[in-house]
């Protein structure tokens, strides 16, 4: 019963920040990201997976003068140590994010820390489904091109799953446009 009311506080509030999300628009343009790289599983975790892939697309949208809120739809896989059985997670998340520094002008550099929560939905073959809420923190650096933005960036990410949490680092390079 704990595990499913987190479940609906983590769902509530990643429906809280859509109204937020579309408010911000009148301000300024949303602005539309694509992500991907290396997962690396960690402690119990990573006891029985190898490291992994991680996808993800998001829509950002500017939250007052310096932040921004980051809404993410992910999808990581892990390969199992033992046997042909992958782990993949489906993860929906809402992050806010606070630039460093002064605006980096074209062609400079960046830093940012980030931090959010959503739902994960792990799933294997042979195993059952779960979804549980999760948290991120990390850190990054956006380089601002012609027309466009990259960057790159690590976080800690912990699933609060039943009876134990999972943990991994995703290491991720992107484009925002």
């Amino acid at each position: 019963m704990k595990n499913r009311a987190l479940k609906l506080i983590g769902f509530a509030g990643a429906l809280a920040l859509l109204p937020a999300m579309a408010g911000a628009q009148e301000a300024s343009k949303l602005s539309f990201g694509v992500m991907g790289g290396l997962s690396l599983p960690m402690g119990d975790f990573g006891d029985g997976l190898e490291s992994g892939y991680n996808i993800t697309g998001s829509i950002y949208a500017p939250l007052g003068e310096k932040l921004k809120l980051r809404g993410d739809v992910g999808y990581e896989s892990f390969g199992a140590k033992v046997g042909d059985n992958s782990f993949n997670v489906l993860s929906f998340t809402g992050n806010v994010i606070l630039p460093l520094g002064t605006a980096a002008s074209e062609g400079g550099i960046r830093p940012y820390v980030i931090g959010g929560a959503g739902a994960f939905r792990g799933s294997c073959d042979g195993c059952e489904s779960s979804t549980d809420l999760g948290i991120n923190v990390g850190g990054g650096f956006e380089f601002r091109l012609s027309g466009f933005t990259t960057f790159a960036e690590a976080r800690f990410v912990n699933v609060f799953s039943e009876g134990d949490s999972s943990n991994w680092i995703p290491i991720t390079f992107g484009i925002r446009f």
